[in-house]
């Protein structure tokens, strides 16, 4: 048989003649068929492995809630777990001027498991038992879950829900809310949020705060809330260091000025430096130039801005307390911090500043700047001026706003420490395996 033959032969078996266009377009669109199928059958497979992994890593699914009847929003700051993983800790919190019970016992919750899309299935971690807590009149509710083995890597729906409404929601909105669009008729009925997280995920984080039988809710609330705060405060207190290192550079820089730069042999003496400037230095390095890219900055003064704190915040933390190292010891630090607040703000004046030449006359200042003879020694007396006012303003920001936002973090803290809520009732929590 010739090659002709052959290929005519083939040609007939797999109908690619002429007259088999019917046949040949169905066996095409079979092959495209198959193909699509195992493609989406692929990429199907592929997209469950996606979200099993982002099920098993994710933590946290829902950052924010409004409770169903009062209307309230509230914000789920994290979930953290014990160090063995069989304490978890969900944290939320409301505005602090909310109309929320501060009291732990007005407050039950119930727990089921959900899958990927957020339906309800059963709990997959045995013995779950649950604690409430109100962190004083700071807004923050944390609810803590415990369980007989480590926390399986499912998401669980915790349900919240308020004994006592405290604030008068928009009933024409009661219906819009997450429970409701699953059927689930008593979030009209009870003032409830409901929140979806997983305390088994890869990236929930451990803290030591949760590995005790009973907790130290003022450390709960440091390593939860305040620790990240405190660092943020901290970042602004040392970039406000550098500005005013930069701004003490400058009037050094300028006073020296004030000898070399002369109009006919005069020169200007340097004033007197205000009291509350007088003495200052910024010492130590920033991150940027230490070795262990630790920050070393530190103000060095013998003065305290009107209304501010003269506080070593390195030595210590929100946790250590400093509050004590300021308040005199016969005296309460309610008391302390209102006194501070009463004390009259002080703006320098400059014009009060004495700008005498180096021949005993003063300096007298052309407004109209039509003595162009004294202008060199006009400049660089606007120049000290100036670098005078930017370091005074800085200083009353570092030792009032950003040093009061630290103290503001160790009343919190006190607050959580005299007046946390706790309900360990075993009803406070139904769980539904």
């Amino acid at each position: 048989m010739g090659i002709k033959d052959k290929t005519r032969l083939l040609s007939a078996k797999l109908k690619l003649g002429p007259h088999y266009g019917i046949e040949r377009l169905g066996v095409l669109f079979s092959f495209f068929v198959l193909t699509g199928a195992l493609v989406l059958a692929t990429s199907g497979f592929a997209a469950y492995r996606a979200s099993r992994a982002d099920l098993n890593d994710k933590a946290l699914y829902t950052p924010s809630f409004t409770t169903s009847k009062t209307k309230l929003d509230g914000r789920v700051d994290g979930v953290w777990v014990s160090s063995d993983r069989t304490s978890a800790l969900v944290m939320m919190h409301f505005d602090p001027r909310a109309q929320i019970s501060h009291n732990a016992a007005d407050y039950k919750a119930f727990l089921l498991g959900a899958n990927a899309k957020l339906t309800n299935i059963p709990l997959a971690t045995p013995g779950v038992t649950g604690s409430a807590y109100v962190f004083g009149s700071t807004g923050y509710v944390g609810v803590r879950l415990s369980a007989t083995a480590p926390f399986a890597s499912q998401v669980l729906n915790l349900t919240m829900r308020s004994a006592a409404e405290l604030a008068v929601g928009s009933q024409a909105t009661v219906s819009k809310n997450p429970g409701e669009e699953t059927g689930d008729a008593s979030f009209r009925k009870y003032d409830q949020w409901q929140v979806f997280f997983n305390p088994g995920a890869a990236e929930t984080k451990s803290i030591t705060s949760l590995d005790a039988q009973r907790l130290d809710l003022a450390e709960v609330f440091y390593q939860t809330v305040v620790a990240d705060k405190e660092a943020a405060a901290r970042e602004a207190l040392d970039a406000q260091l550098l500005t005013m290192r930069a701004d003490l550079a400058q009037i050094t820089a300028y006073t020296g000025d004030l000898a070399t730069t002369k109009v006919d042999g005069l020169s200007l003496r340097p004033p007197a430096v205000p009291d509350l400037i007088n003495g200052d230095k910024v010492t130590g390095k920033s991150a940027a130039e230490s070795t262990d890219g630790h920050s070393s900055l530190m103000l060095r003064t013998t003065s305290t801005m009107p209304g501010g704190f003269n506080l070593d915040w390195r030595s210590r933390t929100v946790f250590d307390g400093y509050l004590q190292t300021l308040v005199p010891t016969d005296e309460s630090y309610v008391a302390f911090l209102a006194g501070k607040a009463q004390e009259p703000t002080h703006q320098l004046q400059i014009s009060d500043l004495k700008w005498i030449l180096s021949d005993g006359t003063d300096l007298a200042v052309d407004t109209s700047g039509t003595s162009m003879t004294l202008r060199p020694l006009v400049t660089v007396m606007n120049n000290l001026s100036q670098a005078y006012q930017s370091y005074y303003a800085d200083k009353q920001k570092y030792q009032d706003d950003l040093t009061l936002a630290l103290l503001s973090l160790d009343v919190d803290l006190r607050d959580v420490a005299t007046n946390t809520s706790v309900n360990s009732n075993p009803q406070f929590l139904v769980v539904f395996h």
